[in-house]
Order: structure tokens, then sequence, then C-alpha cells
């Protein structure tokens, strides 16, 4: 993420911050990566594999994708998705 660009990064991706609670997120946040200068982090948290599916399929509405896309187009490339699941004990 250039520095430039930056800030309004982090103002579009509150809007993506709403739409990720709306539809089911438990907790949200956005970082900077200590490791790679200029990269930001989103992660999110669902309470289930099930729900994070229905985020994609069944809540997500065209505002939604139209404030990611609005998001996405101020990063410098693609988004790395990356899915981890919680370990129960």
């Amino acid at each position: 993420m250039s520095a430039d660009r930056e800030e309004a990064f982090t103002e579009a991706m509150q809007g993506v911050r709403r739409s990720r609670l709306r539809t089911g997120a438990i907790r949200w946040g956005l970082f900077h990566d200590g490791e790679r200068a200029g990269r930001l982090v989103e992660v999110y948290v669902v309470p289930s594999w099930d729900e994070h599916l229905r985020q994609h399929t069944g809540r997500l509405t065209g505002a939604d994708r139209d404030t990611e896309e609005r998001a996405l187009a101020l990063a410098d490339g693609p988004a790395e998705v990356t899915h981890l699941l919680s370990v129960r004990h």
C-alpha cells in the first residue's frame, strides 16, 4: 500500500468493517504488517465456517460488494486471502 493512498484505503475499509460486522463477524481489525512495510492486513472472526459462507451467499448486498471494490481499487494488487479455522478444545 503506497503511503499516499493509505488514508483513503483506511477510510474505505471502515465501510468493509461495517459490512463484515453486519453480515456476521464478531470481531474485525485492520493491521500494519510488522514484517512487510506498506502491507495492511484485514482480520475478522466469524463463529463458524457456515456463518462465513452465509456472508458470501445470502447476506452480502450489492452495496457491500461496491464497498469492497472501492477498497480493493486502492490496493497495490489483488488481495491475498487466507482462511484460518479455530481449533476447538
